[in-house]
């Protein structure tokens, strides 16, 4: 009988490339590379000089942030993101004793992610030792962990994912290392952290909560044991969430029910959420992007411009993926093999559905769901250096140097916006006056998260809002994308209409309702800028009510932040 091309593995899985298992410098790796990668990343946002990198999101939660860093014991809990404003505020009130960017949350959380960054390349390290029973694999892994374009680019900015990814990652890992050998005691430590990791941000549940359900029930033991696991999980990821929420008593923003943390709904209702063919495409930029560039791109005209970069890291993580799976399927009667493609390839699959429901594109959409990446590549290298060890370790090395290389290179074209926008702005007062005027931007323009974070934002403004002038709110922005986000049922008409009812409105207090660049853009210009959003017909009402209802005056051109124009309505009848 002929020898099979990948025969089973029934004992030793093959990525296992020796039979140390003992601890020799294990801890003392684990340290060195939290400290080194931790001096590494602080050097970078340093050189860096861009705190909300390639997202603005991490600004407008700065400000959100700020009273548990000042004023805790009045601080509002976010049920989406229950555990990480209290926690991340206090360490920047440790900051602020310390000197380090004193009363400037948007800076000192790029330094708490990076250090949740560190810890999560020690975890990697400790998961793949466990896995290869190699230590320069395992180093060389954190290396490659480290290159990943939304890795890095998170890692030294201020969007609100770091902590969270690295908790869950945690948990990941602990799971893949116990789930072969279940006990009650394993299982509750898993949930537990599980759960800590979903209350820094409630997405995250999503696509691991099936990942590791599936786990247990492919776990080693008899049918009920594995019911009796499965349901030990649940209720113990019920139970922590129950304790923490009486644990917060009467805080502000506490839920009064425990329904409200297991399901906030956030981004249900709204313009992200949805099926369409635009997704597709930006399902592969935000696949490719994880592993080369690490760019947030949110158009679909932008495609062409990145395309060989994307086709390269397409090409790449396809390789990888058709290279771990002949190798799990070589290793599939190991018991190991079951758990790791439950709990990186589960969360894989869940998680890209949800994408594509949702933000397809964004970096923290897609860091968790590819952290298999990382695992593929070590496992691949693993079984390789069982024949070609030199060959195997210099390809894995030269490849996350390199990969390390291209994307400290795409940072450079983001580099210094803390300082070009601090000196931007001044000149936008001087020609738009704030006190005065209203901005009608596009919404995702990094014009809108600066001035929200240096003009003291707050989105519920318009509520309050008296006759001009008002130097107490110096932020008042209208944006296109805020109805296609809030108001997802509303038509291109409907949607058109109450966006000119507001700038009327606006007008009619005595502002100046001012335009930037998006007043000079094309239809079809409009239309690629809200593809993430809005279908084709509500960027056309859009379009139309703007260059129809409106007359623009130029006001002001400046060279960061692009030219300004003053609405005035047309005149005669409508």
């Amino acid at each position: 009988m002929p020898t099979p091309l990948f025969p089973p593995m029934t004992t030793k899985p093959s990525w296992q490339v020796s039979d140390d298992t003992g601890q020799a410098g294990i801890a003392l790796d684990a340290i060195l590379i939290g400290c080194l990668s931790f001096c590494g990343l602080i050097a970078l946002i340093l050189w860096y000089d861009n705190a909300q990198g390639i997202t603005g999101n991490g600004v407008f939660k700065a400000l959100q942030l700020k009273p548990w860093a000042q004023t805790p014991a009045t601080a509002s809990l976010d049920p989406s993101n229950y555990l990480y404003f209290p926690i991340v505020g206090r360490l920047c009130a440790l900051l602020d004793l310390a000197g380090i960017y004193p009363g400037d949350p948007r800076r000192q959380m790029t330094v708490v992610h990076a250090a949740s960054a560190a810890a999560c390349l020690s975890t990697m390290y400790l998961f793949v030792r466990h896995l290869t029973r190699d230590r320069t694999i395992a180093w060389l892994a954190a290396l490659f962990h480290l290159a990943g374009g939304f890795f890095l680019n998170l890692a030294i900015s201020n969007e609100d994912i770091m902590p969270s990814y690295t908790l869950m990652f945690v948990a990941m890992a602990v799971a893949g290392m116990w789930f072969t050998r279940p006990s009650v005691r394993r299982v509750v430590i898993v949930a537990v952290l599980f759960t800590l990791a979903w209350l820094f941000e409630w997405r995250l549940m999503f696509p691991t909560l099936p990942a590791m359900v599936l786990a247990l029930a492919l776990a080693p033991g008899r049918p009920m044991a594995r019911v009796g696991w499965i349901a030990t999980f649940l209720m113990s990821c019920l139970g922590v969430v129950a304790l923490l929420q009486l644990l917060w008593g009467g805080q502000p923003g506490n839920p009064y029910r425990l329904i409200d943390l297991i399901w906030t709904a956030k981004g249900v209702e709204s313009g992200w959420a949805g099926f369409t063919a635009a997704k597709w495409w930006f399902l592969w930029v935000g696949i490719s992007e994880t592993l080369l560039g690490g760019r947030n791109v949110g158009e679909l005209a932008s495609l062409p411009l990145y395309a060989p970069e994307m086709t390269v890291a397409a090409l790449v993580i396809l390789a990888l993926a058709a290279g771990v799976l002949l190798l799990f399927w070589r290793n599939r009667l190991a018991p190991q093999t079951r758990i790791l493609v439950a709990i990186f390839g589960g969360t894989f699959a869940a998680g890209e559905v949800m994408n594509v429901y949702s933000q397809p594109q964004d970096p923290q959409m897609q860091i968790n769901v590819m952290l298999w990446l990382t695992i593929a590549a070590a496992l691949i290298t693993a079984h390789a250096a069982r024949s070609q060890r030199r060959a195997a370790l210099l390809a894995f090395g030269c490849v996350s140097a390199g990969i390390l290389a291209y994307n400290v290179h795409a940072l450079a074209a983001t580099r210094g916006e803390d300082t070009l926008w601090r000196n931007t702005l001044q000149r936008v007062e001087e020609h738009v006056p704030p006190a005065k005027s209203f901005l009608l931007v596009h919404g995702f323009e990094s014009l809108v998260s600066q001035t929200y974070y240096h003009w003291n934002g707050d989105w519920k403004f318009f509520d309050t809002l008296g006759p001009a002038p008002t130097p107490g709110t110096k932020f008042k922005v209208l944006a296109l994308v805020s109805g296609a986000v809030n108001r997802p049922r509303l038509t291109g008409p409907e949607l058109a209409a109450e966006l000119e009812q507001q700038i009327l409105q606006a007008m009619a207090l005595g502002y100046d309702v001012v335009a930037v660049d998006l007043w000079n853009w094309s239809r079809d210009k409009m239309e690629s800028s809200l593809s993430t959003v809005a279908d084709r017909s509500k960027s056309d009402a859009l379009y139309d009510m703007l260059h129809t209802r409106f007359n623009g005056t130029p006001v002001y051109d400046d060279p960061v932040a692009g030219p300004f124009v003053r609405l005035t309505p047309v005149a005669g009848p409508r």
